[in-house]
C-alpha cells in the first residue's frame, strides 16, 4: 500500500499457519487517521474478504454502476442520496465481501481503522457452510451467517490494545470455526487442481484442458468451482490476469503497455486495454494516474 503524502499510515499483515492457512491466505490491519473523506473505488481481486470496522459499528459500499452519482452527492456522511443515483448500501461493522468481478465504492471514512481476512480462493466453506455457494458477489453482514457471535468476534477484536494482538483476535475466532463439528475441513481436490492450474505460468490452462485432465464434465466441474469460489472459471481466470497486469503495473516504474499485454497473456495492446477497463471502469493510464494504493482509486467528488 502507498501513504498519502505526509499523511500516517500503518499497514500489518499476518499469514496465519495450517490449519487455518489452507484457508486464510491473509489477516491485515490498517490504520489512516488522516485519510480524507471521499468516495474510492475497489477494483475486483477474484478473493472473498471479511472486514471489521473499528471505527463504527458500519459499512458502506456503492454500486459500481452508481459511483459517479455517488461521487456527485459525496459520501454517505456528507449527504449521498440512498434509493437515488447514489444507492448506499449499509452492513453492520462486521462483514463479508465475496468474490468479485466488478468494481464498486467505499466510503474511506472508514478506512481508517479497519481489521481484514482475506480467504484463499476456495477456503470458505469452513466459516460458511453450505451459504459460501451463494456470497459470490455479495456483501452481507456477518451477523446474518454467523447471528449474535459475529458481534462477539468484533468485539473481541475491538478489545484488543495492539495491531498484532486484534489480528490474533481475529485468528482465534476463524481458527475456533474449523473446531466444529461437521466444519468441513478438507478442499475440494478438483477445485484445488484447477486453482494451481490456471496459476500455472508455464502454460495457459484452459477449462477443457482442466477438465479434461481431471474428467469430470465441464458442467459438473464449473459448478463445483463456482460454488466453492465464487466466480465461474472463465470469470476467476479473466479476474486473475487482471491482477497480474495490475502488479506489472505496480512494479514498473516505466510501463510499457504493449509489454504488459503480452506478459499477462493478452492478444494485443487493445485487448488488454478493453479487458482491464471491463474490470476496472478506467483505462490502464488514468489507473496510474489516479490510483491511491493498489486496486483502490479515488473517485472526483
Amino acid at each position: 500500500m502507498l501513504p498519502l503524502p505526509g499523511r500516517p499510515m500503518l499497514f500489518v499483515t499476518y499469514t496465519p499457519p495450517p490449519p487455518l492457512g489452507r484457508f486464510v491466505r491473509l489477516l491485515w490491519y490498517y490504520a489512516a487517521p488522516e485519510l480524507p473523506d471521499l468516495l474510492e473505488r475497489v477494483l475486483p481481486s477474484g478473493a472473498m474478504s471479511l472486514l471489521i470496522n473499528l471505527a463504527e459499528d458500519e459499512l458502506r459500499w456503492y454500486d459500481g454502476a452508481a459511483e459517479h452519482g455517488a461521487a456527485e452527492h459525496g459520501a454517505a456522511e456528507h449527504g449521498a442520496a440512498e434509493g437515488g443515483a447514489a444507492r448506499c448500501h449499509r452492513l453492520s461493522g462486521i462483514a463479508v465481501c465475496g468474490a468479485h468481478a466488478e468494481h464498486f465504492a467505499i466510503d474511506t471514512a472508514e478506512q481508517r481503522a479497519i481489521v481484514g481476512a482475506e480467504l484463499s480462493p476456495g477456503g470458505a466453506a469452513p466459516f460458511f457452510g453450505p451459504d459460501a455457494a451463494a456470497l459470490g458477489g455479495a456483501h452481507v453482514s456477518l451477523d446474518a451467517l454467523w447471528g449474535r457471535e459475529a458481534a462477539l468476534v468484533r468485539e473481541r477484536v475491538l478489545e484488543a490494545k495492539t495491531p498484532e494482538e486484534r489480528l490474533r483476535a481475529l485468528e482465534s475466532a476463524l481458527a475456533s470455526r474449523l473446531l466444529r463439528p461437521r466444519a468441513p475441513l478438507e478442499r475440494d481436490p478438483s477445485v484445488d487442481f484447477a486453482l494451481a492450474a490456471f496459476a500455472d505460468p508455464s502454460r495457459a490452462w484452459t477449462v477443457a484442458d482442466v477438465t479434461g485432465q481431471l474428467g469430470m464434465s465441464s458442467k459438473r466441474f464449473i459448478r463445483s468451482f463456482t460454488e466453492r469460489v465464487g466466480l465461474t472459471p472463465k470469470r476467476y481466470c479473466r479476474v486473475q490476469r487482471f491482477q497480474q497486469a495490475v502488479s506489472a503495473i505496480e512494479r514498473g516504474e516505466r510501463v510499457s503497455w504493449a509489454g504488459v499485454a503480452a506478459a499477462c497473456g493478452y492478444y494485443d495492446q487493445a485487448h488488454f486495454i478493453h479487458d482491464f477497463r471491463a474490470f476496472a471502469g478506467l483505462t490502464p493510464t488514468e489507473y496510474v494516474t489516479r490510483r491511491r494504493e493498489r486496486n483502490h482509486v479515488p473517485l472526483d467528488g
